[in-house]
């Protein structure tokens, strides 16, 4: 059985120079765990995973993905166990990493997909396999005592879906930076043209750990204790 964490709070937070979503979570233990994630972070997955954020059940998605791809297992490096490679969702590999090479097969990933639309179902894949079996994240749940006062109170989340900072011309300039990269990914699995003398370039959000899927020991970046705001 998965653990549940509930949501407490959402605010925005700066660190360094970027703006952020900052979301605290209660674990069973009584201990809070924090995520942390850009605020553009809600238009990159949208234009990565094609989803549309014109629709509350597309800004709902977005939002389930941010908070559970912590805990999402690596699915290069953990491939013998991703469950989206269980169930068909593999292609030939367009990096070398983790002991894979250029054209092995391998877990799909928004790297190597054809198609934008199989990544997500990837991706949605590992969401809800971590959903089942590690950590589900849930909104708060109030006591017998609060549940009225509760009631009249608003999601924590819906802060954020308020004020997703999503917009049509966003996605669509994410979008095209992101197939630009699908495609010079792709490109490299053949051979490498002489006048190719530069090696592709990514947006940002294909570099990070937030891009697709955060390694295990992101969670332990991001935990806190109790009454600390750090992240």
């Amino acid at each position: 059985m998965p653990e549940q964490y509930r949501v407490v709070d959402a605010s925005v937070v700066r660190v360094g120079p970027t703006e952020c979503w900052q979301v605290r979570q209660q674990r069973p233990d009584g201990g809070h765990h924090v995520t942390v994630f850009p605020t553009s972070s809600l238009e990159w997955r949208a234009a990565e995973y094609d989803i549309d954020h014109t629709t509350a059940a597309g800004i709902n998605q977005i939002l389930d993905i941010l908070l559970h791809e912590p805990f999402v297992p690596d699915p290069i490096e953990h491939r013998e166990r991703d469950p989206a490679a269980a169930k068909g969702f593999t292609a030939p590999s367009t990096q070398a990493l983790h002991g894979l090479q250029v054209g092995e097969e391998a877990p799909i990933t928004l790297h190597n997909a054809p198609d934008r639309a199989t990544a997500r179902a990837a991706h949605l894949e590992r969401i809800a396999h971590t959903k089942r079996t590690r950590i589900h994240v849930v909104p708060s749940t109030p006591t017998a005592t609060k549940r009225t006062a509760a009631a009249l109170a608003p999601d924590p989340l819906d802060l954020i879906r308020a004020n997703h900072g999503i917009t049509t011309a966003g996605v669509a300039a994410k979008t095209a930076l992101v197939e630009q990269a699908r495609q010079q990914l792709g490109a490299a699995e053949g051979p490498v043209p002489a006048e190719a003398s530069t090696p592709p370039t990514f947006p940002a959000t294909f570099t990070t750990p937030m891009w697709d899927s955060a390694v295990p020991q992101r969670d332990d970046a991001h935990r806190c204790d109790s009454g600390d705001d750090t992240a």
